[in-house]
């Protein structure tokens, strides 16, 4: 992890100026606040250097999906040239304002690789421009529109399974609960659900406002300090209230019945203890679960696979994970 660091800190420079030419060549009124032009660029150029390498897939296919009254990117990633492959939708994080395609590609090649499974990355809308649930019924969207038309990509919508990081991994349980228990307010049948055979979630927060990773872990050297924190929640959320949903609060919901799912958690992350309660409470609910946690690596530690073993680990793990249950 202290190779990860010196690697970012070299960069550092470099992308903040990203971030301020991005900011400095903005419209007058723009949609999107300048701050977050800043921050998405700077965040993209701090990404671009770990997606270098890694997988070379068979073929790759930029589309949309109309979801939500939008039209969603995706990104999806054939690593065979099977004519039709099982799929794992990939959910990117961020911190639901930052974030895309490119951002998180090396992550998703890898995982299609090791699967042997076509990965679909969708770019979903992302805060302040949209409040929640715009993002969660984007994402359940899209899974409900592959498991009717996954033929027209070459996906079995019959065989899918759902992974995300971060803010991923939230969107990533609230959107199987979504289609469970709420499939009508994406349009979504209520067959979509018995098609999602693994979950997939990776140092995601699930509920808790306070933990003693929370108070322990986090600050401006992984971009997750308290204020940090807040931030999000005030970006992605119009109302505290929307904080009580349990596609949000998942520690509160009813976790009974879910497909299998492989959480992962970072030990030095103020998440980590979203991750260990969601375990305990699967657990409590008799699901299929496996649990892993690296003591040693912080948040977003997915991203550093050029130098960092447990970033392989982890993914290699959860790949076989969904392809136990896919294939």
């Amino acid at each position: 992890m202290k190779d990860v660091l010196a690697v970012q800190a070299s960069r550092a420079e470099l992308c903040r100026q990203v971030g301020k030419d991005a900011a400095r060549t903005t419209p007058d009124r723009p949609e999107t606040p300048v701050r977050f032009v800043e921050s998405r660029a700077e965040y993209r150029a701090e990404r671009s250097y770990w997606n270098e390498g890694g997988p070379t897939m068979a073929r790759t296919v930029d589309d949309t999906i109309t979801a939500a009254r939008v039209d969603v990117p995706v990104r999806i990633h054939y690593p065979s040239a099977e004519a039709v492959l099982p799929g794992i939708v990939f959910l990117h994080g961020g911190g639901f304002t930052v974030g895309d395609l490119d951002t998180h590609d090396r992550i998703m090649r890898v995982i299609a690789e090791s699967s042997g499974v076509a990965v679909i990355g969708v770019d979903y809308s992302l805060s302040p421009e949209v409040k929640f649930p715009q993002a969660l019924h984007e994402s359940a969207g899209v899974i409900d529109h592959l498991v009717r038309h996954g033929q027209d990509f070459g996906i079995d919508g019959s065989r899918l399974a759902i992974a995300g990081d971060s803010a991923g991994g939230m969107l990533t349980i609230g959107a199987t609960l979504m289609l469970r228990d709420d499939p009508a307010s994406v349009g979504a049948r209520p067959e979509t659900f018995s098609a999602l055979k693994a979950l997939m979630s990776f140092y995601g927060g699930h509920g808790l406002s306070d933990s003693a990773s929370r108070r322990i872990f986090g600050g401006s050297w992984d971009g997750m300090g308290t204020d940090d924190l807040g931030s999000i929640m005030s970006d992605y959320f119009a109302s505290a209230d929307d904080t009580e949903s349990p596609f949000y609060h998942h520690l509160d919901a009813d976790l009974t019945g879910l497909p299998p799912v492989f959480v992962a958690a970072a030990g030095l992350d103020p998440l980590r203890d979203d991750a260990r309660a969601l375990a305990i409470r699967l657990r409590r609910a008799d699901n299929d679960f496996a649990y892993e946690e690296y003591p040693h690596v912080l948040h977003s530690f997915l991203h550093f696979g050029r130098i960092l073993d447990d970033t392989t680990d982890v993914l290699t793990k959860a790949a076989a994970f969904a392809a136990e249950r896919l294939t």
